[in-house]
């Protein structure tokens, strides 16, 4: 027979079943070798999934398949049941696996069979076809293909269905359960790594040494308290409080050690900054940046290569900086989640701010932490505040395990914890005469709730020529640059001066140093991000105030709204931060102590438990708990982890002005997409749709809706067969951004977007 049993159709490659059977056998022992001690692994019944999940493949229609795509049409097979459909191999490969003779009883047995059934997403085989085949088709190969395998083969029978009548699930048979997890999850993640042709793991080289050269060079110190701490609670499951400033990424860093390990921030631009400062500054090569525009980062910063990008998707590298969607999906229990779950069972989670995400996505990473701890994974929660009931419900509804020092990490200058805001708070909305007021040679930040008020006070100082504006909702070429310009100003070296007004955008990891603050209240946890902007590396060393809180007076401020769907924060949790700062209604000292225990007394159970966020935490803690594996059926309530769905747009003045460079853009970028995607067409196309993009601006997809309602939508710019970007004509210029129509019918419950 001259068929070799293929199993993929690279013309290069004509990998045969039994040459990528070894890939993935090497690729285990790779595994094995860097990450010797994963938790609860049974290894031989992973490496019995990887001997037989492909065997399958032997059957005529596959092969078949692969020889027409090989355009060897000359080799094809004669087929007995031509009336049949075809089986998917997963299922087949079951009939050849000699149960009895290598697995001791049923439960190893369910876990193998299992395993190698359900290893490829696939529709449920038609039972006649698939018994058809294994009579009739497979048994003409069987005495052909068990020279060539290595291994023992049992002759094809269909008598493997006890194994697969009832799923594993952790209701029936947590530790059974446990197992399949990783066995099914890495047998997908060798398969994908070996099919892909890159490792499946590349070895940490250990971070703790390149943090220490980083530390004696940049900053000529050693490690600090914090820092300290972690490195000695390496195998600890740790919530840490930390002063913003503090070095928290180093001290994540040193936590990680040689581990696996994933970082995890809230916002994409936060996490672009840490993957540069990581991959650049620290110097540490091994690290892959993760989220919807991994290749475009790439592409900008030089680093752009097929093998890049896939050991990236493929959670290959030693250390991955991410946004938290990317990782916790898997709580939903949905077909293929044992890939993920098996991975972070051998590596390190590092979760920062954890105070920024919304009830939905904090009650998944609540769940995300009991499933990795229970499976043999750990956590770090590195956050400026971290609210007590948060602990309860760690404690007491999931049983999570942690380590909490006593006290928590405050930023210090020659051994004393730096004294750096002097704060006032003001019963009204935010008053631009106070601002206008104040020393012209001071750099000075307001942060407001909305985009909609920074361009209102944007509008009432426009008339100065040292007043700059910063939000979300400028085209991604106006926004980088006016990041870089509020860095550059921000620096403390940097004697230049001015205002500038922004958004929550500033809130987290944006590495400025300001002289004053004047901001609305949105709530404490947020006030206290915003504080972290001004006197952020220095002792507060004069009498004048530095921070300014206008809470709103009789009313809200801006963003904040009762019907809670609307609100930037809880209306409950607003109400409870404004009670809670009424008394400093004259200058006083903010110390770092004092920021801890306003949360601490604020954000209880008890407090909070009437609030709207509170019982949506609870109430999405309730649905995920209760998933099922494999339930087809979820709550559409939890499925989706973005709150507010945005999409992608150019407004049409940006078009108007830039019509000709977008349209070749986009003729370029399509072309490329009927090419063979080589390593160099990939990175060509990313760069293409990179610079498409750089016109863009993203906004929630109801206002996208409103667009077409008002006649606002001007055309679509077809890329390729499946993606298309809208030009819609609201106002736009690169000082303010994009504006919407001040439609009160419209858009007056949700003017905060």
């Amino acid at each position: 027979m001259n068929n070799l049993f293929l199993a993929k159709s690279d013309v290069q490659l004509e990998e045969t079943i039994v040459k990528h059977t070894k890939t993935l056998l090497q690729e285990l022992d790779r595994l094995k070798v860097i990450y010797c001690n994963i938790p609860n692994l049974r290894c031989d019944l992973l490496e019995m999934a990887c001997i037989y999940h492909d065997v399958g493949k032997i059957n005529t229609k596959f092969q078949n398949k692969l020889l027409k795509a090989l355009k060897k049409t000359d080799y094809l097979l004669e087929d007995m049941l031509p009336k049949a459909g075809e089986v998917p191999h997963g299922y087949l490969s079951c009939a050849f696996i000699p149960y009895k003779e290598i697995l001791e009883n049923k439960e190893e047995r369910e876990i193998v069979a299992q395993a190698v059934y359900y290893h490829h997403k696939r529709s449920a085989a038609i039972p006649k076809d698939l018994k058809e085949t294994i009579l009739y088709d497979l048994p003409k190969y069987y005495l052909s293909f068990k020279e060539a395998f290595p291994f023992f083969l049992a002759e094809p029978k269909a008598n493997f269905k006890p194994y697969l009548n009832r799923r594993i699930r952790k209701q029936r048979n947590q530790e059974q359960a446990k197992q399949f997890v990783l066995v099914k999850g890495l047998l997908n993640k060798i398969d994908y790594a070996a099919s892909a042709h890159i490792p499946v793991e590349i070895a940490n080289p250990g971070l703790g040494n390149y943090v220490d050269k980083f530390l004696a060079v940049k900053y000529k110190s050693a490690r600090n308290e914090l820092q300290n701490y972690l490195l000695e609670n390496q195998k600890e499951n740790n919530i840490v409080i930390a002063s913003t400033g503090i070095g928290k990424t180093e001290a994540a860093l040193y936590w990680i050690g040689s581990s696996k390990g994933f970082f995890t921030l809230p916002l994409r631009v936060s996490i672009n900054s840490i993957y540069r400062r990581i991959e650049s500054e620290i110097n540490f090569k091994e690290v892959a940046l993760l989220h919807s525009e991994t290749e475009s980062e790439y592409v900008k910063n030089d680093l752009y290569s097929i093998d890049y990008f896939e050991k990236t998707r493929q959670w290959s590298m030693p250390l991955t900086i991410s946004t938290l969607d990317q990782i916790l999906d898997f709580v939903f229990k949905e077909e293929g989640f044992e890939k993920k779950l098996a991975t972070l069972a051998y590596s390190k989670l590092v979760i920062d701010e954890i105070q920024m995400y919304s009830p939905k996505m904090l009650a998944c990473l609540l769940v995300a932490l009991k499933e990795i701890t229970d499976i043999g994974g750990n956590f770090t929660i590195m956050t400026a505040t971290f609210a007590p009931f948060l602990s309860d419900l760690m404690v007491g509804k999931l049983n999570i395990p942690f380590k909490q020092p006593c006290d928590p990490f405050y930023k210090k200058l020659n051994g004393q914890v730096i004294t750096r805001h002097r704060l006032i708070v003001k019963n009204e909305q935010l008053n631009i005469e106070d601002i206008v007021k104040n020393e012209i040679d001071q750099k000075i930040l307001i942060i407001v709730n909305t985009v909609q008020k920074a361009q209102e006070i944007h509008d009432a100082l426009k008339e100065r020529d040292d007043v700059f504006l910063f939000h979300s909702r400028f085209t991604k070429i106006d926004r980088k640059a006016k990041e870089a310009a509020i860095q550059e100003m921000g620096k403390l070296e940097n004697p230049s001066t001015g205002i500038w007004i922004t958004t929550q955008v500033v809130e987290a990891s944006v590495d400025i140093d300001f002289d004053v603050l004047y901001t609305e209240l949105s709530d404490l946890s947020g006030l206290f991000q915003r504080m972290g902007r001004v006197y952020r590396n220095r002792m507060l060393d004069h009498e004048r105030v530095n921070v300014v809180v206008y809470d709103g007076g009789d009313d809200y401020t801006s963003g904040i709204s009762y019907r809670d769907k609307y609100s930037v924060v809880d209306s409950s949790i607003f109400e409870i931060s404004k009670q809670a700062l009424q008394e400093y209604n004259s200058p006083i000292i903010c110390t770092e102590e004092l920021k801890m225990e306003l949360i601490e007394k604020n954000y209880t159970t008890q407090r909070l438990e009437k609030s709207t966020y509170y019982n949506d935490v609870k109430e999405f803690l309730d649905i995920l708990t209760s998933i099922e594996e494999y339930d087809e059926e979820l709550d559409p309530r939890i499925t989706d982890l973005r709150e507010i769905f945005n999409e992608t747009i150019i407004p049409y003045s940006v078009y108007q002005e830039n019509q000709n460079t977008i349209e070749d853009l986009v003729a370029k970028y399509s072309k490329t997409l009927r090419i063979k995607a080589t390593n160099a067409i990939r990175e060509e196309r990313a760069k293409l749709r990179d610079e498409l993009y750089e016109f863009t601006v993203d906004i929630p997809q109801f206002r996208v809706a409103n667009a077409k309602k008002l006649n606002r939508e001007e055309q679509f710019l077809k890329i390729g067969s499946y993606e298309s970007i809208k030009v819609i004509d609201y106002e736009y210029d690169s000082t303010v951004g994009l504006k919407y129509p001040n439609d009160k019918k419209l858009f007056s419950n949700s003017q905060i977007l």
